[in-house]
C-alpha cells in the first residue's frame, strides 16, 4: 500500500480511530523491544513510555483526555531519548532504536491529544515510519524486515477501514499474524546502532 492510499483510509476514519492507529504503531515498537535483551531491560526502566501509550489508547477507546501537565512532563522525558551529535547534523540514540522510535511517534501522538485538528490522515499515517525504521536498523536484511513490518501495519489499517465509523477498540488488531524475524544485523547485535551517522559497511 502506498502512502496516498493510507492517507485516504485514515482521512475517512474518526479522530479516535486515527489515534488508535498511531497507538498501534507505538505498540509495534515496544513489542519489537521485547524481543531483544538490551531493549527489554531498558524498557523495564522507562515506565513513562507505557504511560504515554496508555494515554493514547485511553483517548482512542474511551474519549478520556489526559492531564495537560502530565502530558507536558512526559513530552519533556521523551526529549531525552536522543541527543545532538558533535557534528550538530546527526543525533545520538540514548536508548535502543526501538525505544527511540517509540518515543518519536509518541511525541507526535501526544501532540495530537493536545491538538486534535492536527490528526490528519497524513500526520497519522506517518506513524508507521517508527516501527518500520526500527526494524530496518535491527535486522541484517533491512528491506525484508521493513517490508514485513509495513505489511503487518497495513493489514491493521485495513481492519480499521473495515470498521468504518464504529467506536474504536484495540481488539480490532487481535490475531494479526506476526512476521518471521531473520538474522540480526551485526552492528545491532554489538550494540553499535548508536545514532543517525552510521556507515553501511556491515
Amino acid at each position: 500500500m502506498k502512502f496516498p492510499a493510507r492517507i485516504k483510509i485514515l482521512d475517512a476514519l474518526p479522530y479516535e480511530t486515527r489515534l488508535g492507529f498511531v497507538a498501534f504503531c507505538v505498540d509495534r515498537c515496544l513489542k519489537e523491544a521485547q524481543l531483544h535483551d538490551v531493549a527489554r531491560e531498558q524498557l523495564e526502566k522507562l515506565p513513562m513510555l507505557r504511560e504515554a501509550l496508555e494515554m493514547v489508547w485511553a483517548r482512542a477507546e474511551h474519549g478520556k483526555s489526559p492531564d495537560p501537565a502530565r502530558v507536558a512532563a512526559i513530552q519533556k522525558h521523551l526529549d531525552t531519548y536522543v541527543s545532538p551529535a558533535p557534528d550538530q547534523e546527526n543525533v545520538l540514540y540514548n536508548y535502543d532504536i526501538s525505544l527511540v522510535q517509540a518515543a518519536r511517534v509518541l511525541q507526535d501522538a501526544l501532540g495530537l491529544l493536545v491538538e486534535p485538528a492536527a490528526a490528519t490522515g497524513a500526520e497519522t499515517a506517518a506513524a508507521l515510519e517508527g516501527p518500520a525504521q526500527a526494524v530496518a536498523q535491527i535486522y541484517a536484511d533491512e528491506d525484508a524486515a521493513q517490508d514485513a513490518e509495513v505489511a503487518l501495519i497495513d493489514s491493521a489499517l485495513q481492519r480499521l477501514k473495515n470498521t468504518g465509523t464504529k467506536p474504536f477498540s484495540r481488539t480490532v488488531f487481535d490475531g494479526i499474524p506476526e512476521w518471521k524475524r531473520g538474522e540480526i544485523w551485526k552492528r545491532y547485535a554489538e550494540n553499535r546502532v548508536t545514532g543517525t551517522d552510521l556507515e553501511d559497511d556491515e
